[in-house]
């Protein structure tokens, strides 16, 4: 990529600095949000937000000015804590990014969708309503179906955080960590390494299964093949259960000596083995007890790689030897650390995995909002992709998600990075 292009970027990483938007160097950050701004109630009838039915809202403090609107859509009412909880962390991000990213002419309006289709629903005609040009969330399936309805029939582009492929497209883009990515990633990584002969070992859920046909397709793609595979549904007992139709009489244990032999040579696939590689998409105390499970039937590390998916990206699992060696795909940890960092210093507590994604989705918007083109299709689905906190990506026109992804190595105290993430896309295989 050339420099002028480069600068084309979103440089939503560049150190996580202070943007020359109108604050200085030492500008507090955002306050703490403990509840989604209600922007339609205030309390004093004499700074009420003006609906201009030709603009949209006009807060009193932006009248007269050429403003942007962007509406984030989250359940910050949803019967499940968990999805509150990751709600707030989504719009802390995303304020995080309006201070140190955006002008001083862009407004972020919170709505909150309940947690329900119909919930939903009404924020995405609410966010109509108010003038938004482009809606940030919702952050589940069923809610982005809803909110991209609305949207299209508005012409509003929608970056929603769902993992469900099926709702994106016209307009609808996912902002998100799809596992087939992860896959593909750490399938081509592996064939390269000389991995032709894959095993799946996972739960018979609906993310197994999205991983397991990935995995098949992943390899195929590459000249290998998914050659064996097990499923469970259930805690420990199915995942022995599983463990052991996998690979039951399949390995024989290797010796001391030739353990010690491969620890101190290079991995290389055996190509006797019936296969050299198996996928594990677990995380936490579930993938703790997937690894030695599969080393009691002789499945050992040193000779059949263990493959993850994003859901290994969690240093707790390093305390587990059986899955020293594992690799997986992910973003650029060294960046993502510097927006934790940022985020922590501004609220006083830690950030998700996926609080990241409000800070990309909103500083994506400050860049479209000072461009040519706006908030088009054309300008969200630039081939040269963007540069965010999780590392490079770009929309398809599908409303697909495509990233730049590093591949890690688990050892007994970090994740070693053994690929870096690229820096830019091939223009050709977009």
């Amino acid at each position: 990529m050339t420099q002028k292009n480069g600068l084309r970027l979103l440089a939503i990483l560049a150190a996580l600095t202070l943007s020359a938007c109108g604050t200085t160097p030492n500008s507090p950050p955002p306050g703490v949000v403990e509840l989604p701004p209600q922007v339609e109630t205030p309390i004093e009838p004499d700074t009420k937000p003006v609906i201009d039915e030709a603009v949209g809202l006009v807060p009193p403090h932006m009248a007269g000015r050429q403003m942007s609107r962007v509406a984030i859509l989250l359940p910050f009412s949803s019967d499940n804590a968990t999805a509150r909880a990751e709600s707030l962390r989504l719009l802390r991000a995303a304020e995080l990014a309006l201070f140190e990213r955006a002008g001083s002419n862009l407004l972020l309006i919170p709505k909150d969708t309940q947690g329900t289709a119909e919930g939903a629903r009404a924020a995405a005609m609410a966010a109509f309503e108010d003038g938004a040009d482009m809606i940030i969330g919702p952050l589940f399936g069923q809610s982005v179906t809803v909110v991209g309805q609305v949207a299209r029939r508005a012409n509003i582009p929608v970056i929603a955080f769902s993992t469900d492929t099926s709702t994106a497209g016209n307009g609808v883009y996912l902002l998100s960590f799809p596992p087939e990515l992860e896959v593909a990633r750490v399938v081509e990584y592996a064939s390269r390494q000389g991995v032709q002969r894959y095993a799946y070992l996972g739960p018979q859920s609906r993310y197994g299964m999205t991983v397991h046909d990935a995995l098949r397709d992943s390899a195929e793609l590459t000249g290998g093949s998914l050659t064996t595979e097990a499923f469970y549904t259930g805690d420990v007992e199915a995942m022995a259960s599983a463990a052991s139709r996998l690979a039951r009489g399949v390995f024989q244990p290797i010796t001391p000596d030739e353990a010690n032999v491969l620890r101190q040579s290079d991995w290389v696939p055996d190509p006797n083995a019936p296969f050299q590689a198996v996928m594990l998409p677990e995380g936490s105390t579930r993938l703790r007890t997937l690894g030695p499970l599969l080393i009691s039937q002789a499945v050992d590390p040193l000779v059949v790689r263990f493959l993850g998916t994003g859901l290994w990206n969690d240093e707790d699992l390093l305390r587990e030897p059986a899955l020293h060696g594992g690799w997986f795909a992910g973003p650029d940890r060294a960046s993502h650390e510097r927006f934790e960092q940022s985020y922590e210093a501004a609220y006083g507590s830690e950030a998700s995995n996926i609080a990241s994604l409000g800070y990309d989705a909103l500083a994506l918007a400050a860049h479209l909002e000072g461009g040519e083109l706006g908030f088009s299709r054309e300008a969200i689905e630039d081939p040269e992709g963007y540069l965010g906190v999780d590392g490079l990506f770009r929309f398809a026109h599908s409303g697909l998600i495509e990233r730049g992804l590093a591949i890690y190595e688990v050892q007994s105290r970090s994740f070693r990075e053994v690929e870096p993430a690229p820096l830019t896309f091939d223009p050709l295989a977009y």
